[in-house]
């Protein structure tokens, strides 16, 4: 498949992780084991959801950690936000078929 294609699926499924929660881990496993393309615009794209997939777990994963101190909640809606902001600007990156400059970076 297309390297493009596949930015494709992954930026789709973690759109609907954002409302359902389990595309989000099949967009993680499909971006681990699809590997990137290196020397293109993908490859920088790839990196950017493999980061967004970590971010989004370890906002998860700290937002359980806090529930016995009443802070799950909020911690749960300011990770959405993030990961809503991350997927949009993935979003945007492969309508333009632009590199996702330093894919590592907060937002």
């Amino acid at each position: 498949m297309n390297p493009g294609r596949r930015v494709l699926w992954i930026n789709i499924l973690f759109g609907a992780g954002l409302a359902l929660g389990l595309p989000w881990l099949a967009a993680g496993l499909l971006a681990h084991l699809w590997g990137g393309a290196r020397g293109t615009a993908w490859s920088s794209q790839h990196a950017y959801a493999v980061r967004t997939f970590w971010m989004g777990l370890m906002g998860v994963a700290g937002a359980l950690a806090s529930a016995g101190i009443g802070f799950m909640e909020p911690l749960l809606a300011l990770t959405w936000l993030y990961m809503a902001a991350r997927v949009t600007r993935g979003f945007l990156a492969w309508e333009r078929e632009e590199w996702i400059t330093d894919p590592g970076r907060f937002l």
